[in-house]
């Protein structure tokens, strides 16, 4: 055997082993962090804030932000459309699941958290509602902001966001109080 096909055995052999690492080890690892990414997105107390700066937009009517926005934030495996009424700068957001179906902590908690974030990144949007198969809820800026004790465009920052929203969302009695007060109905 020659040393040129010598070269060319120990090089089919370094790819051959190249792709088993690759293939067997790398990419599970990567789909691993990418699927516990996802799930920390489904859950507010670790959902990544920062990651929806580039939604921001001053104008409701913007509705392929607003639709971005939404798609990005807990419970967006159950949207089921959308519809703006400009007239009272409403956002309704509808869920395909009946609110039985979860825990009440845990939607007050992504309802809250999903609310005070459409406030947050879109500047003229005053109400959300949330419309689920069972009920709706009509969530507003001026309670969120009272509730926060801030304008809602003063929590860009994801430590300002930490401070005012999503740590007031960890205990249930937080989330109680915090729900209770921000909805309007």
């Amino acid at each position: 055997m020659t040393g040129k096909n010598k070269w060319i055995i120990v090089l089919v052999i370094l790819g051959i082993c190249g792709v088993v690492v690759i293939e067997g080890v790398v990419n599970p690892r990567i789909a691993a962090k990418q699927t516990q990414y996802e799930a920390e997105q489904q859950d507010p107390l670790t959902h990544d804030f920062a990651a929806l700066a580039k939604y921001r937009s001053a104008y409701m009517g913007d509705f392929s932000n607003l639709s971005y926005l939404n798609q990005a934030l807990p419970l967006n495996g159950q949207l089921n459309g959308y519809q703006l009424y400009p007239e009272t700068f409403t956002a309704q957001i509808n869920y395909r699941i009946n609110t039985s179906e979860m825990k009440s902590e845990e939607l007050e908690r992504m309802l809250v958290y999903n609310a005070a974030a459409n406030f947050v990144w879109i500047d003229n949007l005053e109400h959300v509602l949330y419309s689920f198969e069972d009920v709706q809820y009509t969530l507003s800026r001026e309670a969120a902001q009272q509730w926060a004790g801030t304008e809602m465009k003063t929590l860009q920052e994801p430590e300002e966001w930490d401070s005012a929203v999503r740590k007031k969302l960890v205990e249930p009695m937080q989330v109680k109080e915090a729900f209770l007060q921000i909805v309007d109905n």
